[in-house]
């Protein structure tokens, strides 16, 4: 005979923020205990699932003080939350979902990280396979009554979902989106008081721009979200950029005694770099560069890769025999391994292979090989080994199930980050703050930023990147290069997810340097390395410059504006959440 729950039960069921009194707190413990013998599930500190919940998952992991709501439906799920999330009544989760901390789910809300295939219209639907990109979402978002997120949804942290979005597209960090398919309606950042009035001075425009993608046009959602002058000259400037990237891509491709190529400038050399350059700069616009399937793409770049190492040396610069793999020796190998390796992501695959080289090398070895990087006269170089060594565990954790976790390489470098600096290693007299800035974004891009941990003394560093920033060695118009400018707003970008320090310096730094960059885009050819070399466009810089500008303007609250996104080693937020794992 059914027996109603008494109202205090009902309450804690169903608004279970309120927290279990003390003599239900052991009920909940036995119940957790319960779910973890029949599922793979592990629980934080004062964590709460409601028996009144349907829970079946694949996969369980709950941060501390998150929560399952009665009537949540979570079901053939991979769902790992990070902190102080909460699953709502009637919420329904399906598939593979990773969160960040502070991710709220409001009731009704739905989300299915995974899709049914149906490439074959000669077998029926429910027969073909299921595909799995996932779900990921960062930190600190709100996702509102009634959202739908699909599968291969990436949303950007401190973003909040409006009720009834039906979200099939990335969502950049601090937006706000809404509709069907949604859209970016306005940016969260705005520096300060006069940056929101200058931001909400024009009026929305809700224009949208159009994609092919074989099968007719379809809206881009968050295309053009024109909001000042700033922002309609960005998205002016992406939907220029989407128009000829069909006839940008095919300028640097080629197709010699049947094999289909890329150089990063006509004439060139051939590289592997190339390959990825050209997949990242199309999946900025959610397509495969022309004349290439996405498997003749998967099958090409796992070529590279050295099956016994799982490193990818380049096979037209190839190591000299001096070279020891097992200290990640050579430059190329160490850099393709983050080129391919993301390039590969971007295509729904992986490495073939782990990368046996990070794997093998123990704590004592690490310790040594990172004391004796040449962290007074070139801090980039150490930053770009430590890059390498980073993506390597990353990419055996994400895909190879490794249990080696990165806990090591961040204890060295929380006691050998300078106090006075915020950085790794000295300047010198010849370069200034070049080195040690430049060695700071390698290094963090793949360790503070892709774990999602954060900075040491993010202040600190902001005092020195922007000193930096003035030096006119390297930062007058007809010197800009991609590096140094990339090495300066990655750093203040990273910084400003833990800050509001000296924001509004940064961000008119921002503006200005978008009004550099903007006009060195040379019509079906993209950017040089080198801006003011324009005889020189190529892959690496038009890439590279991209994913700057976006940065840029993320800075200054208006990145919606450009209708895309930096993808593959320039991704945007963290691609393995160590905190919860």
């Amino acid at each position: 005979m059914y027996e109603p729950l008494p109202a205090s039960r009902k309450a804690l069921d169903y608004m279970p923020w309120i927290g279990p009194s003390a003599q239900e707190r052991p009920e909940q413990i036995q119940y957790q205990q319960q779910l973890a013998a029949e599922y793979p599930c592990t629980f934080g500190e004062s964590c709460y699932v409601s028996p009144q919940a349907v829970v079946l998952p694949d996969k369980l992991q709950m941060g501390d003080r998150s929560y399952i709501a009665g009537g949540a439906v979570v079901r053939s799920a991979r769902l790992i939350m990070g902190s102080d999330c909460s699953l709502n009544s009637y919420s329904v989760l399906s598939g593979d979902i990773t969160m960040g901390d502070g991710v709220r789910i409001a009731s009704h809300a739905s989300m299915y990280g995974f899709n049914h295939g149906f490439a074959s219209a000669d077998i029926p639907v429910f027969r073909q396979p299921c595909t799995v990109k996932g779900i990921i979402i960062g930190d600190d978002v709100w996702i509102g009554a009634n959202a739908v997120i699909l599968d291969g949804v990436r949303i950007g942290s401190h973003s909040i979902i409006a009720a009834g979005a039906i979200v099939t597209r990335e969502v950049p960090p601090y937006s706000i989106v809404g509709g069907n398919p949604a859209r970016v309606i306005r940016t969260r950042l705005a520096g300060d008081a006069a940056a929101t009035a200058e931001i909400m001075e024009a009026k929305e425009d809700s224009a949208m721009t159009t994609e092919d993608h074989g099968g007719g046009a379809q809206p881009v959602a968050g295309a053009a979200p024109a909001s000042s002058r700033l922002g309609l000259q960005l998205a002016d400037f992406g939907r220029q950029v989407q128009e000829q990237l069909v006839p940008l891509l095919e300028y640097y491709s080629e197709n010699t005694e049947g094999e289909k190529l890329f150089r990063d400038r006509p004439g060139y050399k051939r590289t592997v770099r190339a390959y990825c350059d050209a997949v990242e700069i199309a999946a900025m616009f959610g397509s495969l560069p022309p004349g290439w399937t996405q498997a003749e793409l998967v099958t090409t770049l796992q070529g590279f890769q050295d099956a016994g190492t799982g490193l990818l040396p380049d096979p037209w610069s190839p190591p000299g025999p001096e070279d020891r793999p097992e200290l990640l020796t050579d430059h190329l190998s160490r850099y393709h391994l983050l080129a391919v390796g993301y390039a590969l992501e971007v295509l729904d695959s992986a490495l073939p292979f782990p990368v046996a080289v990070v794997e093998n090398m123990d704590t004592p070895k690490l310790y040594q090989q990172l004391n004796e990087l040449p962290w007074e006269k070139n801090a980039w170089g150490g930053g770009d080994w430590i890059d390498c060594y980073a993506t390597g565990l990353y990419h055996n954790l994400k895909t190879f199930g490794s249990r080696k976790r990165p806990d090591d390489l961040f204890g060295w470098l929380a006691t050998h980050c300078r106090r006075d600096s915020g950085l790794w290693g000295q300047p010198t007299a010849e370069e200034g703050w070049l080195q040690p800035v430049n060695g700071f974004y390698r290094l963090t891009r793949a360790t503070y930023a892709q774990f999602g941990l954060p900075l040491p003394y993010p202040e600190r560093s902001i005092d020195t990147v922007l000193a930096h920033s003035r030096d006119r060695r390297f930062f007058r118009a007809e010197v800009l290069n991609a590096c140094n400018v990339l090495d300066v707003v990655h750093p203040l970008w990273l910084c400003l997810k833990q800050t509001d320090y000296r924001r509004a310096e940064i961000r008119a730094w921002a503006e200005n340097m978008l009004g550099e960059v903007l006009g060195y885009w040379v019509p079906d050819r993209g950017f040089a390395f080198q801006l003011s070399q324009q005889q020189d466009t190529g892959l690496q810089g038009t890439e590279m410059w991209l994913s700057i500008l976006y940065l840029l303007a993320d800075l200054c609250g208006v990145s919606s504006a450009l209708g895309y996104s930096p993808k593959g080693v320039h991704h945007l937020e963290p691609a393995f959440l160590l905190s919860a794992q």
